[in-house]
C-alpha cells in the first residue's frame, strides 16, 4: 500500500529517516509531487592560464611523481601550490 504525502512522517532524527527510506522509495510520492520548473545554473570559480618558466628535468620529476598518484601534473602543482598558499595564509594569521 502506498503512503500519500498527506501520511508522509515528520523524523525525530535521521537514523528514524534513514529506517523510513530503507522500506520506501520517493517514487511512491510522484504523483504527489509537482513540477519544478525553476532553473539552476552551476557556475565553476574562474580560472586563468598561468604560464612559467621550469627546467624539463623538473617536470620530468612532477610527471613521474603525479603518474604514481595517478593524477596530471598540473593537477598535482595546482594542489602544491594552493596547499602552501593555505599554511602561508595560516601562518601569517
Amino acid at each position: 500500500m502506498a503512503i500519500r504525502v498527506t501520511d508522509f512522517p515528520h523524523f525525530k532524527n535521521e537514523e528514524e529517516e534513514r529506517e523510513f527510506w530503507k522500506t520506501h522509495s520517493v517514487t511512491e510520492f510522484l504523483d504527489d509531487m509537482e513540477d519544478v520548473t525553476d532553473e539552476i545554473i552551476v557556475t565553476r570559480p574562474k580560472k586563468r592560464l598561468l604560464s612559467f618558466r621550469i627546467d624539463d628535468e623538473v617536470i620530468e620529476r612532477l610527471q613521474k611523481l603525479a603518474q604514481r598518484k595517478g593524477i596530471g601534473y598540473q593537477t598535482l602543482m595546482r594542489v602544491w601550490v594552493i596547499e602552501r598558499l593555505e599554511e602561508e595564509e595560516r601562518r601569517a594569521g
